[in-house]
């Protein structure tokens, strides 16, 4: 069966067929969605650099490792570059019928790998209590400036331009903890990898 007997029974779904060199073959206008292009913009393109340099030894590891196997999968964790903004993609690629497929969906756990320094956790829990920057300035012992600045810097980490932009992603990513208040932000919880 070829990849593109297997495509046909897989219209709509969010995949990609990698050949034997790892790169790109047959791809679903779902997958190429996830990296704002049309899929034969990515028919050619290597698979594990096509999430950056930070992940494309690890892809390259675990695609080999499957290659080398035959059958089973993983999964994986990994950000990708959305214009301005980033997100963390779930990426899984299976061994099926001697044909890898990979697919890649907006991660459930949007905030794998994501991080926020100390000062950053503690201002964005004030900003999610509704604290104006004097008092966060007066929490941490700084100026207001430096306090406002603590502020643009969480806003830009969440590529948000609001105050409750960025709130609103830190609930929905997972980042605060929606079962406590005053707003707490929450460890990270550790990646697993499937297969």
């Amino acid at each position: 069966m070829t990849g593109q007997d297997l495509m046909a029974g897989m219209h709509g779904r969010n995949i990609a067929f990698l050949d034997s060199a790892f790169q790109l073959r047959e791809v679903s206008a779902g997958f190429a969605q996830q990296f704002d292009a049309w899929p034969e913009d990515l028919a050619g393109v290597d698979f594990t650099c096509l999430f950056g340099p930070e992940h494309e030894m690890v892809l390259l590891g675990l695609c080999l490792s499957l290659q080398s196997r035959g059958d089973g999968a993983f999964r994986e964790h990994v950000g990708v570059r959305r214009g301005r903004f980033r997100q963390v993609l779930g990426v899984v690629v299976r061994a099926t019928r001697g044909v890898l497929v990979a697919s890649a969906h907006p991660s459930p756990r949007p905030h794998a790998g994501f991080t926020l320094s100390a000062p950053n956790a503690r201002v964005l829990e004030r900003v999610a209590e509704g604290w104006t920057a004097d008092q966060i300035a007066t929490d941490l012992d700084i100026g207001v400036v430096s306090a406002r600045n603590l502020v643009a810097a969480v806003l830009a980490q969440f590529g948000a331009t609001s105050e409750l932009s960025a709130v609103s992603k830190a609930y929905a990513w997972g980042v605060l903890d929606p079962s406590v208040w005053p707003p707490r932000v929450v460890a990270a919880p550790a990646l697993t990898r499937a297969g």
